[in-house]
């Protein structure tokens, strides 16, 4: 149904009627007929500098005259060429001719050669315009890049495309050319960035944005979009579970609410997502723009504090027909693991400290041969398999464009019975149905299902579980129970967790987003953007007696469904070097959720799972129902005299229902820039091709709060009143804060922008500073007032630091390439106030085995680790810790603040490297001055609380009881050896740098096979970490809410797995 709809809608106006203007030049500049031109159409100029001449003049008087008219009849006498390339007209220098007599006589006899175009990847450039040097014979390449060409031996031959730098090769001696085109660096200054309902020229941008195309992870086997934001963008960090289908933290510029998301703004083709980036394939994005700054994330206004990602998906391109298919196969294991004692070292070491007679000879027999015993590492961790199959069909014409894509992903897990799933379709198409009205559909949906236990910040977490039981006890009895470990007194099996009390996670994502611009005048365009984005999730869940003392099952069904209207006004005006650009926007979403779910317990069978509720001895029912809109009107202007001075100014209200009095917020920004590097005064000098200089400070906001959160909240309770019946009746749980308003920040920014040699290499550097004031605050009501809990704005949080990336052409050639790009960010968190309280607290990972672990304290970052310092061993093995209160006794009172898990520096760098037909890329990722709380080696090493004996092996074989004075386990005979979790003996410096993907790839093109472009590849990740962390994987933490109180806790993370990835991808 959605093929038909888009080729039906496709087939509206493939023919549709060329653009035509009117103009009245005389005697201007070529920049002014630019200027005129784009105002009365969709299209945009890029060109080199070099193509103008500064001093050429033209005049033109048409009316309704056809554009392709218009230019051939203004710039041929200048020696200008052009070519349409979807809504971008390229212009190029026109080579002088001479007669082909003249050239053959000089070439001798002509033969045929045939050659193919690529781009610095391997993948074919289409329609690129080849010619021999000096005459008029010439060839454009095919959907495959390929062409041929009737060609003399000393002939030269000249290649050229959009956005491309030209590229010159001498024939003689070849048959067949195989040209690798480069990126033209003096072109990026007028590619088009996309900013918040508009586009602006990159050299007249003012704003902090980061840009990433497609082209910095395609090929790779991406299966969660927010990991390519990972060391690929400064100012951005990010924090995966591993989990297959589980969340992903992303953090611009650091953390600035206490209590709410700190999650960015997804905003994917002018629609905000609530879903996030669930259900997108990586393979469909075209670019994401992730705003930074105050100036591009105001115009967000109450959602752009976090930082905003704008994401572009793909379209089809004019006269560029694509059909690929692509296949990867993943296979993946855990990279690392803890070294445990054997069943034959355990039993010894039990019967040496706990109880001499615990096991038998004949036991400790078959211990010592490997007949009996189990290891928990094997039994929890597996060889998984992804398998991930695309496909992608567009094409278009001038006026009319379709592109089409689907996907089928089957993810495993490395922990057993845990898998993600995903089956996706995307299309969308664009047409220009009229010369005044542009229009465009674009539809994505998807399925998607995720299997598997919780790995949550808990002592229930199966991986923390299983590496704490006894590798000596037997998995099952002989009814087919799962058996607890009789040596400690942690609940459940890990194993029969994982492999009976499943949890399912269906979920269906529809995003559909319809857009008509109307070209009203040639200034002035109306755009309006109205989309959906539809979330329904099916949570299931049970457990079974074989595993808990009771079974049980849970259903919950939520859907939830936003709806956006973007309405948007542009006009330009260009006089002279004066450009300036208006855009007035009013917006309307709205959002509604709704849930029902019900649970039972005491089954009385579970042959049907968790599908038949009147199984269940016991139900519990519930439901829930949520509402908000937001109204919002926004300005903004930008203007620039000769592109050299900029200035922008943003504006926007927005009006919350989420809140009582003050509804409305209003969140300014102004930047301005300079860009120097084309003053007079820097013409002499070859060393800088350009240089800019920014300059912002504004105001965004964070609505992220419940519906309703602002009102009293009655709640449900009984009371016996002195006799035996109870009474039912309601209380204030919640008071009512009509006062309540938006989380605000202010945020200023200094950054530069330059590129050296030709713009061989680019440079961007950032200072930020941030401040996030009114921070809403969880405060407890004193009990003679009701007590209770209530929102209140309090908190005050700094965030500063600085971005750096560059990239630079290593090498450049027909034959070998080499492009590298680095990013860095130093970022410094603080929490300056919180309202009058001294500290928060945050929760305990592992309640009743140890206390809070982490704290927020004015003049600490968010989340800092919070416990005792220790101080090694005594002379007889026991732990020491230090009485920071000189009280005589090691208590509560001598916690301090011990380490933090934000990073002060993370870093990226990446390199794509190519040869002839090969490819090459090799991308790593690190972080430096973080620590994580290691709860997993803590429960192998002590005998506290629930584990009760150790199962590490240094614990045991390096412990005191075997090395004596040195050692840094303490001894098991030691009573103090029930140590304190949080403490700097289990906190660990979690710096690392990381090999994240190894790639190499073989282009075999349809010259050779005759009927595709095939593509072979074969990548690696994760494939070496270094890190002096003892867990795991230093960059997985056990986390279950978006908030970054509890960052950096491991009882049990997920590991990231090493990775190896086979690929075939097929152009036809």
């Amino acid at each position: 149904m959605l093929l038909a709809l888009l080729m039906s809608f496709f087939s509206l106006n493939v023919s549709a009627q060329k653009e035509s203007i009117s103009l009245n030049l005389k005697n201007e500049s070529i920049k002014k007929f630019i200027h005129q031109v784009e105002q009365q159409t969709h299209y945009t100029f890029v060109y080199r500098d070099a193509v103008i001449e500064p001093n050429a003049k033209v005049t033109i008087v048409c009316t309704n005259t056809p554009i392709r008219t218009v230019l051939s009849k203004t710039l041929s006498p200048h020696n200008i060429s052009y070519t349409f390339s979807n809504n971008t007209i390229v212009l190029t220098k026109q080579e002088a001719t001479r007669s082909a007599k003249t050239a053959q006589a000089k070439g001798g006899n002509k033969h045929r050669v045939k050659g193919k175009v690529t781009d610095s990847n391997g993948e074919p450039i289409i329609g690129a315009s080849v010619f021999v040097k000096g005459t008029t014979s010439g060839a454009v390449t095919d959907i495959n890049g390929v062409f041929s060409l009737d060609v003399a031996d000393n002939d030269i031959v000249s290649i050229s495309y959009i956005g491309y730098a030209p590229q010159e090769m001498a024939v003689r001696g070849h048959d067949n050319l195989a040209i690798v085109m480069q990126e033209d660096a003096a072109l990026k200054l007028n590619e088009v960035v996309v900013v918040g309902y508009g586009t602006v020229k990159k050299a007249d941008l003012a704003s902090s944005i980061s840009v990433l195309d497609n082209k910095n992870f395609k090929d790779q086997p991406i299966i969660n979009v927010a990991d390519v934001l990972q060391g690929r963008v400064s100012g951005v960090s990010v924090e995966n579970s591993s989990v297959p289908g589980g969340k992903i933290k992303v953090r611009v510029r650091g953390t600035n609410s206490i209590n709410r998301s700190n999650d960015p703004l997804y905003v994917i083709d002018g629609v905000v997502r609530e879903s996030g980036l669930d259900g997108l394939n990586a393979d469909d994005i075209a670019s994401m723009q992730i705003l930074k700054d105050a100036s591009s994330t105001a115009i967000y206004g109450s959602r752009g504090s976090n930082g905003v990602v704008l994401i572009t998906t793909k379209t089809g391109k004019a006269n560029q027909k694509i059909i690929s298919f692509e296949s990867q196969l993943t296979s993946s294991s855990v990279y690392k693991r803890y070294k445990t004692l054997s069943p034959f070292d355990y039993a010894t070491a039990y019967r040496e400290i706990k109880n001499a007679k615990a096991f038998t000879d004949e036991e400790m027999t078959t211990y010592q041969n490997g007949t009996a015993g189990i290891d928990w590492q094997d039994e929890l961790f597996r060889q998984a398999l992804t398998q991930n199959y695309k496909i992608t069909v567009s094409n278009g014409s001038e006026h009319a464009q379709y592109y089409i894509s689907g996907n089928i992903m089957k993810q495993e897990g490395i922990v057993d019975n845990t898998s993600s799933s995903r089956y996706q379709l995307r299309g969308n198409i664009s047409n220009d149905i009229t010369p005044w009205l542009h229009i465009s559909l674009d539809i994505n949906g998807s399925r998607n299902k995720r299997q598997g236990v919780g790995f949550g910040a808990s002592k229930g977490n199966p991986i923390w579980v299983a590496l704490n039981y006894s590798p000596t006890m037997e998995m099952m009895d002989e009814n087919g129970i799962y058996n607890k470990d009789p040596y400690n007194s942690i609940t459940n099996n890990p194993i029969g967790n994982i492999r009976l009390n499943g949890s399912q996670n269906l979920f269906y994502v529809v995003n559909g987003t319809l857009e008509l611009r109307f070209k009203i005048l040639p200034n002035l365009t109306f755009t309006t953007t109205n989309g959906i984005d539809y979330y329904d999730s099916k949570v299931y869940s049970s457990e079974s007696k074989r595993v808990f003392p009771t079974n049980s099952m849970s259903n919950s069904n939520n859907n939830r469904v936003m709806l956006q209207s973007s309405n948007i006004l542009t006009y330009n005006l260009t006089k002279d070097k004066h450009n300036l650009t208006l855009t007035g926007v009013y917006e309307y979403s709205t959002s509604e959720t709704r849930g029902m779910g019900f649970n039972g317990t005491n089954l009385y069978t579970e042959s049907v799972g968790w599908w038949d509720v009147n199984m269940a001895t016991t139900h519990t029912l519930s439901n829930q129902y949520s509402q908000w809109k937001l109204m919002s009107g926004v300005g903004r202007a930008v203007y620039d005299y000769d592109h050299r001075y900029i200035v922008t100014g943003t504006i926007r209200a927005d009006g919350s229902s989420k809140f009582s009095k003050k509804k409305w917020g209003y969140f300014p920004s102004v930047a301005v820039a300079w860009n120097f590097g084309q003053e007079k005064f820097m013409e002499k000098q070859k060393l800088i091709s350009d240089a800019k200089l920014r300059l912002s400070y504004g105001l965004v906001g964070n609505q992220a709060i419940a519906p309703y959160s602002t009102l009293g909240l009655m709640s449900q309770t009984s009371y016996a009143f002195g006799g035996t019946t109870n009474y039912t009746g309601y209380w204030s749980k919640d008071i009512s804060t009509p006062e309540l308003t938006w989380e605000k920040t202010k945020q200023f920014d200094l950054g530069l922008d330059f590129s050296l040699l030709n713009n061989r290499i680019s440079v961007s550097i950032d200072y930020f500073n941030k401040n996030t004031i009114d921070c809403l605050l969880k405060k407890q009501i004193p009990n003679y007032n009701g007590g209770g809990t209530t929102w209140i704005n309090a908190g005050k949080i700094n965030n500063q630091g600085v971005d750096f990336s560059v990239s630079a052409d290593i090498l450049r050639g027909n034959v070998f390439n080499w492009r590298t790009s680095a990013t860095a960010t130093y970022l410094k968190n603080t929490v300056k106030s919180l309202g009058g309280d001294e500290f928060l607290y945050g929760t305990s990972p592992a309640n009743g085995l140890m206390e809070e672990a982490t704290i927020i304290k004015p003049g600490h970052p968010v989340g800092s680790f919070y416990g005792y310092t220790w101080l090694g061993l005594d002379e007889k093995g026991n732990n020491k810790f230090a009485d920071t209160n000189e009280n005589g006794v090691i208590d509560s009172g001598d916690r301090t603040i011990i380490g933090k898990s934000t990073p002060d520096v993370t870093v990226g760098w990446n390199n794509s490297l190519s040869y002839k037909n090969w490819s090459l890329n090799v991308f790593f990722n690190g972080a430096f001055g973080l620590q994580k709380l290691n709860l997993v080696r803590f429960g192998m090493a002590s005998m506290a609380g629930d584990t009760q004996f150790v199962t590490l092996y240094d614990a045991y074989w390096n412990g005191y009881d075997k090395v004596g004075a040195g050692a840094t386990y303490p001894s098991l005979l030691s009573k103090t050896n029930k140590a304190q979790p949080a403490s700097t003996q289990w906190l660990e410096s979690a710096n690392y740098m990381r090999l994240e993907n190894l790639s190499l790839s073989y282009n075999l093109s349809k010259q050779v096979t005759h009927f595709a472009d095939i593509i072979l590849s074969l990548s690696a990740q994760n494939l070496f970490t270094f890190t002096g962390y003892k867990g795991m994987d230093p960059t997985s933490s056990s986390f279950a809410s978006n908030v970054d109180i509890d960052n950096g806790i491991d009882i049990g993370a997920y590991p990231h797995p090493r990775s190896f990835t086979f690929g075939i991808k097929l152009n036809f």
